[in-house]
């Protein structure tokens, strides 16, 4: 087998040359009295197509072939590592039937097969049925006409023959009642059923073996390329359900208790409701059509800054308004918990994280916290780093990148310059998060910190104003106004009269200033125009009565949006594509400013280094160079005295 806690790849390789004995005995099942074959007692499923499988059908019985080749791949393995098969070679055929010993060697090893064999094939079932947009729990069978029993100290084909037969009995009673199918995928939810049967009843046989638990112990079993993992009985495998069956808590938050940060609260209600106008029968949000929902959001700020709650408030919006139209909707996170010690787990980790996103049944909010944590530059990134960076790179705009309208992304970052370049520029919309700003701000986060002691008059200090009146925005109030600087405003009135190509001048100039600005920068800019034309809030009847909107077609639905949308002067064009290189010269400020700090410090310490050095000669009576001690404390006084002065004149670029 493998040495101590090395982990058993039980995957395409290993099984292979159990294929033709599995199915050699699904085609010579005997079954009341007769030979039976697994495919075509498969194929009568459709009396309509009685010589093609299904796409459902065929991968059915896929997972039953794999799951009864990994049952021997995992059999053999233990037989090999207990003794067993020494044991059987050993004993006259005469002398096998009734030896406890061997019974009991085959009740272990056939045990766990039997548990690791059931859970692969039930988790297939399971993510079968999931990718027709059903969840399983919708599905239920009646399994108690069926054979469901396990005697594991038979010889391994019986036992294997013991977990097929419910399977046989079921389409044989099927072929005979010829009774219409309510669901394609009646038989998958009856192979899942089963099988997951199977795994509770070799699951209670656990303990049974206490003197051989430890030829498990220590050892990692890894099922088809880590479709299944077991370490011992325990099912480390990565979930393969979406993440709104994994029931992330949550507290809720309402905007008023987020102080501060009113343009961003304005921005997470606005997607979130955009993002539940998303057309189920189209597959795709009409509001696509002319813009105003971002597909990924950055938003940066310093620790404490209120990125976490911004995020609470998006799930919070999403789970009351998904209510309120009676869609269903998911939410997924990724953060420091998908980096796996195992080499090459964590991109499998982050994909499966990821993969609720392809369900064009579901709206999904993911989001993406401390995202600088996470990874790294690309001259940094080393292993997983690697491999996080590259997925997500290929997520938020690949070749196979595609966008219905149903996703968003919210990504946090402390630090933004700590992003490969390539992966910020993937996140079109920017916004800075600086949290509490105002007297009223802070004064209002006292009366949330303080809580009932002021509730309770313990705190006796008259208030002064209308508290938390300020943290919400006025519904008359429009975006473009606080969004855009002043002098912003003032500075462009002269492009009011520029053509396109006046602009596309003028974006020319920018790239000049930076060669970072791409074409992807300027998706990054349309997308900021196009919000700037959404500037305006759903109206509420359409979320109080679906027939006003979400019953309506998706013609009339985009109808609906256009006449709410404003149209756009040229100088918002140019006010766009200033802000985006303004946001890039302060990433590649920030980042310089960190580069010339640790470069200053670095010298100041190699200084403060000769200078300790130098002094302890002195001190012990050695020769030392004495002026040069003098020369370098003085050195270091000048350094000190000019640190900020250098830093200032380094940045000005």
């Amino acid at each position: 087998m493998h040495e101590q806690n090395n982990p058993v790849d039980i995957g395409k390789d290993q099984i292979a040359k159990y294929k033709e004995p599995v199915e050699e005995l699904f085609t010579s099942y005997r079954f009341g009295g007769k030979t039976q074959s697994l495919p075509e007692l498969m194929l009568k499923l459709d009396p309509d197509e009685q010589y093609v499988m299904s796409n459902v059908e065929r991968d059915t019985y896929l997972a039953i072939r794999e799951g009864m080749q990994v049952f021997q791949g995992i059999s053999e393995l233990l037989s090999d590592k207990i003794g067993l098969k020494q044991k059987l070679i050993a004993t006259p055929s005469s002398e096998l039937t009734g030896n406890q010993e061997i019974d009991r060697l085959r009740g272990f090893c056939h045990d766990y097969a039997t548990y690791g064999a059931s859970l692969y094939v039930s988790k297939k079932m399971d993510a079968l049925i999931r990718a027709e947009g059903v969840e399983t729990s919708e599905k239920k069978a009646d399994l108690s006409d069926l054979p469901l029993s396990l005697d594991s100290s038979q010889p391994e084909k019986a036992v294997i023959r013991r977990l097929l037969a419910p399977i046989y009995a079921y389409l044989l009673k099927q072929a005979e009642t010829r009774k219409q199918f309510e669901s394609s995928l009646a038989f998958a939810v009856i192979v899942k059923d089963v099988f997951d049967k199977y795994a509770a009843l070799a699951l209670e046989q656990k303990d049974a073996y206490p003197d051989l638990d430890r030829h498990l112990s220590g050892y990692q079993f890894r099922i088809m390329d880590e479709f299944v993992v077991l370490e011992g009985y325990e099912d480390k495998s990565i979930s393969a359900a979406p993440a709104a069956a994994q029931a992330l808590t949550f507290q809720p938050i309402r905007p008023e208790e987020i102080v501060g940060n009113r343009h961003a609260k304005k921005k997470i209600s606005r997607y979130v409701e955009r993002l539940v106008l998303y057309d189920f029968q189209r597959q795709m949000n009409p509001i696509l059509e002319l813009g105003g929902l971002a597909w990924t959001s950055l938003y940066d700020g310093l620790p404490g800054t209120g990125k976490s709650s911004l995020f609470r408030l998006a799930m919070t919006l999403l789970q009351e308004r998904s209510a309120q139209v009676s869609v269903p909707f998911t939410i997924f996170t990724v953060d420091q918990s998908i980096k796996d010690e195992y080499y090459g787990k964590t991109g499998k980790i982050l994909l499966q994280r990821l993969s609720v996103t392809q369900n064009p049944a579901m709206l999904s909010l993911g989001i993406l916290d401390d995202i600088d944590l996470l990874t790294s530059s690309r001259n940094d990134a080393q292993g997983a780093d690697n491999d996080i960076n590259n997925i997500l790179m290929q997520y938020l705009d690949g070749v196979f990148t595609l966008r219905r309208g149903n996703v968003i992304n919210f990504a946090a970052s402390n630090k933004p310059t700590g992003l490969d370049d390539a992966l910020r520029n993937r996140f079109n919309d920017r916004l800075l998060i600086d949290g509490p700003t105002t007297a009223e701000d802070f004064a209002d986060i006292m009366l949330i910190l303080g809580g009932k002691l002021f509730k309770n008059n313990l705190v006796r200090i008259e208030k002064g104003y209308d508290p938390f009146a300020t943290q919400v925005s006025g519904k008359e109030e429009k975006s473009s106004g606080s969004d855009v600087a002043a002098y912003m405003a003032e500075e462009f009135q002269k492009y009011k009269g520029a053509t396109l190509l006046d602009f596309g001048r003028f974006v020319a100039e920018l790239k000049e200033k930076n060669p970072k600005i791409t074409g992807r920068s300027s998706r990054a800019i349309m997308e900021a125009i196009k919000e700037r034309s959404a500037d305006f809030d759903l109206p509420r009847e359409w979320f109080e009565n679906r027939s006003l909107y979400f019953d309506q077609p998706f013609e009339t639905k985009v109808q609906k949006l256009i006449e709410l949308y404003e149209p756009i002067t040229p100088d918002i064009l140019f006010q766009e594509a200033q802000r985006y290189f303004d946001s890039e010269e302060r990433f590649a400020k920030t980042e310089a400013e960190g580069h010339v700090t640790r470069g200053y410090n670095s010298l100041m310490w190699d200084v403060q280094a000769q200078i300790q050095y130098y002094q302890e000669q002195l001190d012990q009576g050695t020769q030392a160079d004495f002026a040069r001690l003098e020369a370098l404390k003085s050195l270091m006084r000048d350094m000190l005295r000019q640190k900020e002065d250098t830093i200032k004149k380094a940045l000005q670029f």
